[in-house]
Order: C-alpha cells, then structure tokens, then sequence
C-alpha cells in the first residue's frame, strides 16, 4: 500500500492523539486504511491506540 496524504493526514493524528513515533503511526494508519481487523504487536504502549483492535503477543493464549 503506498502511503498517501489520507494515510499521512490520519498518521499525524493518530501520532498527536497517542503521542506515537512516527513508524509506529504509520503503521497503525495503514492498517485502519486497510481495514485490518487486528494490529499484532509486542509494544503495549500501542494498547492505547482506539480506533483498531491491538493484540499484544505476550498477551495471547494459544
């Protein structure tokens, strides 16, 4: 997926809103474009993120 000024524009909020890095941003702008169901990931600190279902790996049962 290329990264244009609609995933760029809902980065920048999402980076203001949760104080995110840049990466960490785009990243989870790119997956709310994509309408993934679930953001897989080790970082909590993207736990605070609202507008996407976030999975912590350490957090799962298998």
């Amino acid at each position: 997926m290329l990264i244009d000024e609609d995933i760029g524009k809902l980065a920048a909020q999402i980076r203001a809103k949760y104080n995110l890095s840049l990466t960490d941003s785009l990243q989870i702008a790119v997956a709310i474009q994509s309408k993934c169901e679930a953001f897989l990931t080790n970082d909590l600190q993207l736990k605070r993120v609202n507008e996407l279902s976030i999975l912590v790996i350490s957090e799962l049962t298998l």
